[in-house]
């Protein structure tokens, strides 16, 4: 179990070391770019609230980061349907090329963690890092009616 969870830390520090020279090159915090990366690969998940949901970070965190964002020209901010209170999130033209870098990014992580493995064996992976996702989100929505029941 140790080995386990000191791979979950090892996995991490090895997302952000991937990352890096990306975020050096373009003056985004690593922060500014999973968030680009998030609106890149889910379009339809727009919001602050979204992200919060998914990567259990503080609402302040992402408004700074989605500010500093905007301020850059990567992302422009919208009211729809006449919900002045959700601003919804969208990539601009500008950040075309720091997502396509991020996208071999993100593939240049995947080709370092799956070394040797054979197709089945990538699958089965993913297969169960979704159900450990899953895990953790229901374990997350639990705490958090937990917490509301106080």
């Amino acid at each position: 179990m140790d080995n386990w969870l000191q791979n979950i830390i090892i996995s991490k520090e090895l997302y952000e070391k991937v990352f890096e020279s990306v975020c050096r090159k373009y003056h985004v915090t690593f922060t500014e770019m999973v968030i680009l990366m998030f609106l890149a690969n889910h379009p339809e998940m727009n919001t602050a609230t979204d992200f919060v949901e998914k990567h259990h970070v503080t609402k302040s965190t992402v408004s700074m980061a989605g500010r500093a964002l905007q301020e850059r020209g990567f992302i422009t901010g919208e009211f729809t349907d006449g919900n002045h209170r959700t601003i919804h999130l969208k990539l601009s033209d500008s950040a075309n090329e720091i997502i396509q870098e991020g996208r071999m990014a993100e593939q240049k992580l995947m080709e370092i963690m799956t070394y040797g493995f054979s197709e089945n064996e990538k699958n089965e992976l993913q297969n169960y890092l979704l159900r450990v996702s899953q895990n953790i989100h229901e374990y997350h929505k639990y705490m958090k009616q937990m917490q509301k029941q106080k």
